[in-house]
């Protein structure tokens, strides 16, 4: 499995994925700073650069660090193999926001816990609508943040959507090669 990156909003305790970083061999990232959006993709991308050598990486965000881990995936591509966001928390009326939906070219898995059977998983809903290769997971029962309420289901979908990301890209990447010796034919 290639690397997992955990992806934390500046004040968020810097043990948020403490079982992502055990169970995943995830490691996580945050800026020192509370900095723009911008300045944020751009150390985050420098960041998994310098700890995977450049190689991609599955990419987990929760609550505010979501629109930005999305924002990676479209600047930085070659570096994301998927988006598996939990609980996300967004900004429906910034009209950047859906362009930066239709950009994401990554797999993206959304899930969100429901702690009752009312419970608001329209945010969620707008990702996974919004995104090429969207899907959204609902964890019944379980208290925010899904990672770490329900970290079993939370494991057992991400595990099984990154495999599946890999095998996309993998298949992607054969597409590709068979394509360039056609052309090369």
């Amino acid at each position: 499995m290639s690397h997992v990156v955990c992806l934390r909003h500046p004040g968020e305790p810097e043990d948020s994925y403490r079982e992502q970083v055990q169970t995943l061999g995830a490691f996580e990232w945050a800026p020192a700073d509370d900095v723009d959006a911008d300045s944020w993709v751009q150390q985050a991308a420098a960041a998994i650069t310098a700890r995977t050598g450049g190689e991609p990486v599955h990419v987990i965000a929760s609550g505010r660090a979501v629109p930005r881990a999305l924002m990676l995936a479209v600047r930085h591509a070659d570096l994301v193999i998927s988006v598996l966001a939990d609980d996300p928390v967004v900004d429906e009326d910034d009209p950047t926001y859906w362009e930066l939906l239709r950009g994401v070219r990554a797999p993206t898995l959304v899930l969100v816990a429901a702690p009752t059977q009312d419970t608001d998983t329209s945010q969620a809903q707008t990702i996974a609508g919004g995104v090429d290769n969207g899907v959204m997971v609902i964890i019944d029962g379980a208290a925010v943040p899904v990672h770490r309420q329900a970290s079993h289901s939370f494991h057992e979908w991400v595990t099984s959507f990154m495999s599946i990301a890999e095998g996309l890209r993998a298949l992607a990447s054969e597409q590709q090669s068979d394509q360039k010796e056609e052309q090369h034919a």
